[in-house]
């Protein structure tokens, strides 16, 4: 594959958010990055009955994920394990719209992060990521408070200029910036 090979770009583009979506399942990174390159396996080999734009791509890729996690049932119990979780409700198509969304969003999110200085990076994944306060971090990085809540302001201002804008709200509301 050369650097713009197409199969290389989509892989790219969505392998990360087709993990993390098969996690929401399966509960399992390992079986979750299985169902996620099977799903490219399986796109690969159905191409051609595939429509060539990228939503259509997208959509068979998620269902080929959602499908297969579902199949698992006859294997093991990861599905019972889902609807505990969910409290037995039935899965219906917003559901599953939500997840991908979600999935996407932690994608991108997990993206800009690993773009980040590192030690703003760890400072931010232990933050909003891990769920750590202010004090457990400097406590466990021997820094200071203030050294913490630093490197939390400049990390929300580099997410705010690498995220799309919509992205970005959300990341602030989802994980309630604490300074």
């Amino acid at each position: 594959m050369n650097a713009l090979d197409p199969d290389k770009i989509l892989f790219t583009k969505y392998y990360q958010s087709l993990c993390y979506f098969a996690w929401q399942i399966v509960q399992d990174q390992e079986m979750a990055e299985d169902l996620a390159q099977d799903a490219f396996v399986s796109y690969f080999q159905h191409r051609a009955q595939v429509a060539t734009d990228e939503k259509a791509i997208k959509a068979f890729l998620y269902s080929a994920v959602k499908f297969a996690a579902y199949n698992l049932n006859r294997k093991s119990k990861t599905i019972q394990k889902f609807w505990q979780r969910t409290g037995y409700q039935e899965s219906d198509d917003i559901d599953y719209e939500h997840q991908i969304i979600r999935a996407e969003f932690m994608a991108a999110v997990q993206q800009s992060l690993a773009d980040l200085p590192e030690a703003c990076q760890k400072i931010m994944t232990m933050s909003y990521v891990e769920g750590f306060s202010n004090d457990e971090i400097a406590e466990k990085l021997t820094l200071s408070v203030n050294t913490i809540k630093t490197q939390k302001r400049r990390g929300l201002h580099l997410l705010r200029t690498k995220l799309r804008p919509d992205y970005f709200s959300l990341v602030f509301s989802f994980f309630l910036v604490d300074f």
